[in-house]
């Protein structure tokens, strides 16, 4: 068996990490909690599960808080979790079989981040690389921190057999927007000492979401942009979500149409293919959106789309050119989907 460290970084969120430990408690993990600088009960609850915790002095720094964390692990392979971060059971043998076939390659795990819009919680699902080897990887950037390789070895992934409910974006007005200017401030810093970087834009822009500002989120998304994000990074998708959602709900649907370069490198994901044809539907030019839904139904990837979007708006093209037999099968498809009931409604009235 291939032993493993889950490594914790915590700060007066007691309540949360009594539910991160105890997921953690069916599975032989060792566990390392570090806190920085708790005024709750979050070191008394910590060392009822663990023997390893520590405390760090927060020096605006969370790669430095991530690596002193790791570095009181016993063990070399590492899972980094964040305190709002809730493993799901886990098939424990896949685990090790992706470490014994993956020695020096990044893990990357699957999040799925919850948050509220309009009384309703929703998800969207992403991927970080959180399941590493010490002795090749260390944390680099004071805020929203990455894996970097240690000496000229040069990087690798895959997808980890983890995943985790993170709640880290509900919660009140108050708190999240608190949370939010603590990143801003570390953020702002960074994109000082490195302007031209598109990751630092984004996760502003994703700061500004977190406090429902749409507008300062659109401005610091749209420099982003202007940086020419690579496909291939973990961020870019989400990024052209929120970017052109936001511009679609102001009507600036032919800035929206900035995301269409990126087709072939998303071409398998249900959310990016689904977002293309509401542009396309918005310019007026539904023969170009229906392929686009058509694809959509058995795009491999999703993040948030619902499964039955594709179907809907098929059907809602077809009832546009008035093929409403057409139209009627696709709403039905969709069982209980809200838009799809009420498009029945419309038909049969």
């Amino acid at each position: 068996m291939i032993p493993i460290s889950v490594c914790i970084i915590t700060k007066n969120e007691a309540e949360n990490l009594t539910k991160c430990l105890e997921a953690l408690k069916p599975y032989p993990f060792e566990i390392v909690v570090t806190d920085t600088g708790s005024e709750d009960n979050s070191l008394e609850i910590a060392r009822q599960y663990t023997n390893r915790v520590y405390e760090f002095a927060w020096i605006n720094d969370f790669s430095a808080a991530r690596n002193f964390c790791i570095s009181h692990a016993s063990h070399n392979t590492i899972l980094s979790l964040d305190t709002d971060e809730f493993l799901r059971p886990l098939d424990w043998d896949a685990l090790q079989k992706a470490l014994e076939e993956h020695p020096k390659s990044l893990g990357a795990i699957e999040l799925f981040n919850y948050f509220d819009v309009d009384g309703e919680t929703k998800h969207q699902i992403a991927r970080l690389e959180r399941l590493f080897n010490r002795r090749c990887y260390h944390f680099m950037n004071p805020i929203h921190e990455v894996l970097v390789p240690i000496g000229k070895m040069t990087p690798s992934s895959y997808d980890a057999p983890v995943s985790v409910d993170h709640v880290g974006y509900q919660g009140t007005r108050k708190k999240l927007k608190e949370k939010a200017e603590r990143d801003m401030k570390l953020i702002r810093a960074e994109i000082e000492a490195d302007p031209e970087n598109p990751y630092l834009y984004f996760q502003l822009g994703q700061c500004y979401m977190l406090m429902r500002d749409h507008a300062g989120a659109l401005g610091q998304f749209r420099e982003a942009m202007k940086r020419s994000p690579m496909p291939g990074a973990d961020y870019t998708l989400v990024l052209l979500c929120n970017y052109a959602d936001i511009l679609l709900d102001d009507n600036l649907t032919e800035e929206a149409a900035a995301i269409f370069p990126y087709h072939d490198s998303f071409a398998d994901n249900k959310d990016f293919l689904c977002l293309c044809g509401r542009i396309y539907l918005q310019m007026g030019q539904p023969l170009k959106a229906l392929p686009e839904f058509v694809q959509a139904l058995s795009a491999p990837k999703c993040n948030a789309a619902d499964s039955r979007t594709p179907s809907y708006y098929i059907g809602f093209i077809y009832e546009m050119f008035g093929k409403r037999d057409i139209a009627r099968s696709h709403y039905e498809n969709c069982g209980d989907y809200p838009p799809a009931v009420e498009a029945l409604r419309r038909l049969d009235s």
